[in-house]
Parts: C-alpha cells; structure tokens; sequence
C-alpha cells in the first residue's frame, strides 16, 4: 500500500522518480498503545526542502481522494 500512495504522492506533484516519497502510519496521540493512527506523507521538493502532509486515517484506509485532500491542504497552507 505505501507504494502505491507514494505514486500518488508523485502523480498529484509532478515529482520524479527519483524523488523520494516516504509514507508512514504513526499513533495519533503521544502513547504509543494509542489505538488510532494516521498517515504521514514526506517529500523533499526540487530544492531538497522536506515537507510533511498528515491524513488522520490509518494507512490501510487511504485512498487517492484523501491524498489529493491532504496535498491540496499542504499547498494552500505553503
């Protein structure tokens, strides 16, 4: 599944293919027996410039619309 989203992730930024796009589920509270995850997206840009964009859903449930969701709120808080 991470696979697939980081193509995502690259489809919706233009990025290429050798950028790397790293997706990841963390606890969404600060315990770490936290029943609820989310999922982080991290990139670098052209420039090497990390970024980060958070779905609050676990990885296994995200889906292509909720990619483009949280890009486009990465881009209009940029």
């Amino acid at each position: 599944m991470t696979t697939l989203i980081e193509s995502w992730v690259r489809e919706i930024l233009f990025l290429p293919e050798t950028t790397a796009v790293q997706v990841k589920e963390e606890p969404h509270c600060p315990d770490p027996t936290c029943p609820l995850k989310h999922t982080v997206l991290q990139w670098a840009d052209k420039e090497g410039k990390p970024h980060r964009a958070v779905i609050v859903k676990p990885l296994d449930y995200v889906r292509h619309p909720d990619v483009e969701r949280a890009l486009q709120l990465f881009a209009a808080q940029e």
